[in-house]
């Protein structure tokens, strides 16, 4: 079955887009109103920064999965395996990612709506849902954090063995990503991270650019009947 260059084009837009979601995610906490406590955290589902990174964040993962899928069928006749495999942990990324959001949207933030009117027992009731909440996202993170790195290292490896010039530039670029949430995972698992500045500045340094060539590059693979670009176009 071959794939039209519009699809390629599609998913590449999806790719670039990511590259900004990527930058609101990382960004937008920046302007949240400073809060304390457990109430003031009740509190911040009515901060307009943090109901607009919410939404983001929901949509984050669906345009991000789009373009992995176009690079996984972009090369799925050269590194079949790396291919499904690639999209396989892409595809455990973006579902955990999504279902961890959309707990967070349509339960967390109606109970944090619901608290400050609420009676005292109800309101013990919402802290026992809190803390809940609290360990079911931090599961979903690390199973995430995994689909993420596999569908990277997969993907970026082929990628590195199958082309040469901006095809493996990407594929760099897709390493590199898993080079910065393997310390995470440790992380999570209390195994140590990446020292300071290096953990608060890779992830911005390394994600939206990499997105961003990856939606550069799927616009210039857009055709299956050629070899993987060596070079950028846009012709």
């Amino acid at each position: 079955m071959k794939l039209e260059p519009s699809f390629y084009r599609a998913v590449a837009v999806c790719s670039v887009l990511s590259a900004i979601t990527t930058l609101g995610l990382i960004y937008l906490p920046e302007f949240y109103q400073p809060v304390e406590g457990f109430e003031g955290r009740m509190r911040r589902v009515g901060d307009p920064a943090y109901a607009l990174r919410s939404w983001v964040y929901l949509v984050h993962p669906f345009i991000t999965f789009a373009a992995a899928l176009g690079v996984a069928l972009r090369i799925r006749t050269l590194r079949p395996a790396a291919a499904i495999i690639g999209i396989a942990g892409f595809g455990l990324w973006a579902c955990n990612e999504a279902l961890q959001q959309t707990m967070t949207i349509f339960a967390f933030d109606k109970w944090r709506a619901a608290y400050f009117a609420a009676d005292e027992a109800t309101r013990a009731i919402i802290r026992t849902n809190a803390a809940m909440y609290d360990g079911l996202w931090d599961a979903f993170y690390l199973l995430l954090l995994i689909g993420f790195s596999i569908g990277n290292f997969s993907l970026g490896l082929a990628l590195v063995r199958a082309g040469r010039g901006v095809t493996r530039i990407v594929g760099c670029f897709l390493l590199a990503a898993v080079a910065i949430t393997v310390p995470i995972i440790t992380g999570e698992l209390q195994l140590g991270t990446l020292p300071e500045p290096l953990a608060s500045w890779s992830y911005p340094a390394i994600q939206p650019l990499g997105r961003t060539l990856i939606g550069l590059w799927l616009w210039t693979a857009a055709r299956e009947e050629e070899p993987l670009p060596t070079r950028l176009r846009f012709n």
